[in-house]
């Protein structure tokens, strides 16, 4: 017996199992439950194996995802330079791996990256794209999902900018999303416990702790799922300490330090030292109050070195996206050179093929202006919204979906204010006296006053219709 199996112990070594796309996804479901318990180093090493088969059998599905894998590993310890590498890598399989929701995972991890190192305004660019995309999305529950996560990180941006109105619309946003699937998964549980903590946590900013208590309820009404419960614990300590509960709310933040140090979220445990000190401060336990800040002053300083080296890549990742476009201008310059010759000898040569051609140019337009005009709308919709929250943002967000419309009113009266300027995009915006006095808080009288003099400053006739100046003025 031990002869035989000699004779063909070669033969086993070789015998390994062949590799497949099927056995490759089944790979990747894996990588998603050892991502979910938090093993970072298995992720790691099992996405590299994953990709090392997807570029034996070339399996662009396979090194796609396992690029994304990599860059949400590197990115969840906070090594935010070898995330980008791997995004830029992933962004190159875009033209093989048919999957809707892929750029839109890519450029929600990329605002991570960017607010990782507090370029919020980066990282809002990346998500405002977003918002467009998903109305490409044709299956409903990845729609929904995407449009969740993305409108969550919107939420976390402004949180962390302190803009409390407008990370309180998008957490609202998000949850009002997720609750239209109709079936709901560990994936979208996740998002909408997070959404529903995040809203809490700006509640509490504000100050205002019933709110806060009411949204921590409502995500505690959520399936449990693993990698929140800590943020739940944080925001009990912080309600607690609120109230001069320091001993239930100590109770909570150790609680919460546990679970924070069990999945290496060392952002949020370097906040929980911070607030446990401060706590044993108030109660006058200095031992306890000088342990934790000593763990905090460690922790601190290590995390700082790390943001150091992030910054200066995140940097240089934005230079390049800021390059693309000058590269992509030569290249279109190139292409309309070789492409006028080539039409100059179809010209002369074919003239029916040259037709057949101008038609179709013709479709490619219309179906440009089509998608053009959906992403207006959308625009549109996303400005007045704004508009009726009375949102700081809008402004912004109005010049950057109408960025011609203030310069010109600009050249006629240089001294406009920035509450005229205001007043106008309202107008373009086609909203009435009464609206306009209702989203402002003014009387409408003051509307109709506000209205007259701006005629004066633009040399608007009466007889004129104001509102459809403002729409003449940007075409």
């Amino acid at each position: 017996m031990i002869k035989i199996f000699l004779l063909f112990f070669p033969l086993l070594l070789f015998a390994q199992q062949k590799i497949t796309p099927a056995t490759i996804d089944e790979k990747l479901k894996n990588a998603d439950t050892l991502l979910i318990e938090g093993s970072l180093d298995d992720v790691i090493k099992l996405n590299n194996s994953i990709l090392a088969d997807s570029k034996k059998i070339n399996y662009p599905k396979g090194r796609a995802y396992s690029y994304y894998n990599l860059a949400l590993a590197f990115s969840i310890r906070y090594r935010y330079n070898k995330s980008n590498y791997y995004l830029k890598l992933m962004e190159s399989e875009f033209k093989n791996v048919n999957e809707e929701d892929e750029e839109i995972s890519m450029n929600v991890l990329y605002s991570i990256n960017y607010k990782g190192v507090k370029m919020y305004d980066e990282a809002l660019k990346k998500l405002r794209k977003n918002l467009v995309l998903v109305n490409n999305v044709k299956i409903d529950s990845v729609k929904y999902f995407s449009a969740g996560m993305t409108l969550l990180e919107m939420a976390k941006n402004y949180l962390d900018k302190k803009k409390y109105d407008s990370a309180t619309y998008y957490c609202k946003r998000t949850v009002e999303v997720l609750k239209m699937l109709k079936k709901p998964n560990m994936g979208s549980n996740t998002t909408l416990k997070v959404g529903l903590l995040t809203l809490a946590e700006v509640k509490f900013n504000e100050n205002k702790i019933d709110s806060a208590e009411f949204y921590l309820k409502s995500a505690q009404s959520v399936p449990i799922v693993l990698g929140t419960d800590f943020r739940t614990f944080k925001l009990l300590g912080q309600i607690h300490s609120a109230k001069k509960e320091y001993d239930s709310a100590i109770v909570n933040y150790k609680k919460a330090i546990e679970r924070a140090l069990k999945i290496k979220n060392f952002k949020k445990l370097l906040e929980l030292y911070r607030l446990t000190s401060e706590v044993y401060e108030k109660t006058g336990q200095t031992d306890n109050e000088r342990k934790y800040e000593l763990k905090y002053n460690a922790l601190n300083d290590s995390l700082n070195i790390i943001e150091a080296d992030n910054l200066k890549d995140a940097v240089g990742v934005l230079v390049e996206e800021k390059q693309k476009p000058l590269e992509d201008k030569n290249n279109i310059l190139l292409y309309i050179i070789l492409i006028g010759i080539a039409s100059t000898i179809m010209i002369v040569f074919f003239v029916n093929k040259r037709i057949r051609k101008k038609n179709s140019i013709l479709n490619v337009k219309d179906e440009e202006n089509k998608q053009l005009n959906q992403q207006l709308n959308f625009a549109f919709e996303e400005v007045t919204q704004l508009a009726k929250n009375n949102d700081p943002e809008f402004l912004t967000r109005f010049q950057e979906v109408y960025p011609n419309f203030f310069p010109k009113l600009l050249l006629i009266a240089p001294q406009l204010q920035n509450s005229e300027l205001r007043f106008c995009a309202l107008l373009f915006l086609n909203f009435s006296s009464k609206d306009i006095a209702t989203y402002t808080f003014v009387q409408p009288q003051s509307i109709q006053t506000r209205k007259n003099r701006l005629r004066k400053k633009l040399n608007i006739s009466s007889e004129e219709d104001i509102y459809i100046w403002m729409q003449n003025i940007n075409t």
